[in-house]
């Protein structure tokens, strides 16, 4: 009888645990709030370190933003039949850093900063396809690897490479 008597007891709980959460959603869709919150930050410390050294090295003339989205710097070049197909695999791919030409905001470099996730196999499969759609548009690309001790010295060179090419 105990038994029998727990069992009930548990299962109005579970109810009414279900009944309310139902009540608080529906609350949440007739007063249209939607089921987001802000997020803290938009870089992890790591990247939030390398995105403030990488400000101090960018040459005058120049802008770097972080986090942005693929399809914001390309665009795709193909027929209306192939349309979506191709903007589909850039629309939810972000690059790391990217750096502008400051007037017009023109994207010229895109930096990859390689955390663990880069040397999964998804993840290489991933950065190989991204690269090729950059090569595509025109827009180099550089990968740092991170370490504790980014030389910063080393990224100034890099960039200064890939915009300013020394002819031989």
């Amino acid at each position: 009888m105990e038994f029998l008597l727990t069992i009930i007891v548990i299962t109005l709980g579970i109810l009414f645990y279900f009944f309310k959460v139902g009540i608080f959603v529906s609350e949440q869709r007739e007063k249209n709030v939607l089921p987001f919150k802000r997020k803290n930050f938009l870089l992890n410390i790591p990247e939030r370190k390398f995105f403030e050294g990488l400000q101090q090295v960018i040459p005058s003339g120049y802008v770097v933003f972080p986090q942005i989205v693929l399809s914001n710097i390309v665009k795709t070049n193909s027929s209306r039949k192939e349309f979506w197909t191709y903007q589909n695999k850039i629309n939810r791919k972000t690059i790391d850093f990217v750096v502008f030409e400051e007037q017009y905001l023109k994207p010229v470099i895109a930096i990859e900063y390689n955390g663990k996730t880069h040397g999964r196999s998804d993840r290489k499969r991933r950065d190989e396809f991204v690269n090729k759609v950059l090569e595509s548009a025109g827009i180099k690309s550089l990968r740092i690897e991170h370490r504790k001790d980014v030389d910063f010295e080393e990224v100034k060179n890099k960039i200064n490479e890939s915009l300013f090419p020394v002819e031989d």
